[in-house]
Order: C-alpha cells, then sequence, then structure tokens
C-alpha cells in the first residue's frame, strides 16, 4: 500500500476492532498507534456515557456486519454533519457489537463457535468501514488533516472552530459596544 490514509485507517480501525473482539480473559494488547490509544479511552468514555443504549447490543448474537452497514449508511447519508463525533459514535458502536466480555451467559451458550463468528464479523466489519471513510469520506478526512487531525481535535482543549466562534463573538461584541460608545457621545 502507498495510500499513507489508507494504511493509517486500516491500522486504526483493525486495533480497535480486533481489541474489543478479544476473546473474554484475554488480556489488552497494547494500542498500535497514538490515534488508536484515544480512540479506545473515546470509545471507552462514549460506552459509560451512554451505558444504556450501547448495553442493549453488548454480546450481541444477530447480524453485526449487517447493523453496523446500516448504521454506517445512516451516518454517511448525510454529508453535511460528517463529524469526528459521529465517527467516534460509529466505531464505537461497532466495536460494542463484538465485545462478548458482558454477555457470560451468552458465551456459556455457544462457546468456541461465537468466538468464530465474531473474529469473522470483525474482520468484515473492518472491511466494510474502511471501505465506505475511504470512499465516501476521503475528501471529509483530507481536510480534517487525516487522523493527525482527529488527534488534535480530541487532545486540545477547544477545537479551532470553537475558538474561531469564540474569537467573532468578541470582535462583534467590541465593535457593537464601540458604536453605542460612540453614538452615545454624539448625542
Amino acid at each position: 500500500m502507498d495510500d499513507p490514509l489508507q494504511e493509517r485507517t486500516r491500522r486504526l480501525v483493525t486495533d480497535f476492532l480486533t481489541f474489543c473482539a478479544r476473546e473474554p480473559g484475554v488480556p489488552e494488547s497494547p494500542p498500535t498507534s497514538v490515534e488508536a490509544e484515544l480512540l479506545r479511552s473515546l470509545a471507552a468514555r462514549m460506552q459509560r456515557q451512554h451505558e444504556a443504549f450501547f448495553s442493549t447490543f453488548f454480546g450481541y448474537q444477530g447480524n453485526r456486519v449487517e447493523l453496523v452497514r446500516q448504521m454506517a449508511d445512516g451516518m454517511f447519508s448525510d454529508g453535511q454533519n460528517f463529524n469526528w463525533g459521529r465517527l467516534v459514535l460509529l466505531l464505537t458502536f461497532a466495536g460494542t457489537l463484538l465485545n462478548q466480555n458482558h454477555s457470560q451467559a451468552t458465551r456459556q451458550k455457544t462457546g468456541l463457535n461465537n468466538q468464530t463468528q465474531v473474529t469473522r464479523d470483525c474482520h468484515l466489519i473492518v472491511d466494510l468501514l474502511c471501505s465506505r471513510l475511504l470512499r465516501q469520506r476521503r475528501l471529509w478526512l483530507e481536510a480534517h488533516d487525516g487522523w493527525d487531525g482527529f488527534c488534535d481535535f480530541f487532545r486540545s482543549p477547544f477545537p479551532v472552530i470553537v475558538w474561531r466562534r469564540v474569537l467573532i463573538k468578541a470582535f462583534l461584541s467590541c465593535i457593537i459596544a464601540t458604536t453605542i460608545l460612540y453614538i452615545w457621545k454624539k448625542f
């Protein structure tokens, strides 16, 4: 592969989803990149904050690939509102579907066959998400500095767009205050 964005995307999605799909009791592997470490942290926080939603999908036994495909279709169909938060949500959702640690009863019932299915689904979901991201959101990813932009966005206390809005509001407030003061002094 001579495409750095494709390589990093595949590495990140593979790292995260294999981390989520690991067999119960298997220790965590270290993240393969800075963005993988950040994604794991963001996903854990999102799962805690929205536990009621995500808990219904832990140990999911249905068609995981189709469910992720439907979620991706919904996320990618609205091109105007795609952002890093939605991407984290999609990846967290996919990881939650693959996570078997929370389903003790299901694990005992289905055993090794289930883990084989989870591993297969993990590879299919990695392919699906990488394909969708690179075909449908490549320009967006490139415009937002790829995975470096992802790290910058979530690591900075306030994203640039927030600072820009604050500065514009402050500037407009100064202009309005100056105008009012000028008019008041004139009369």
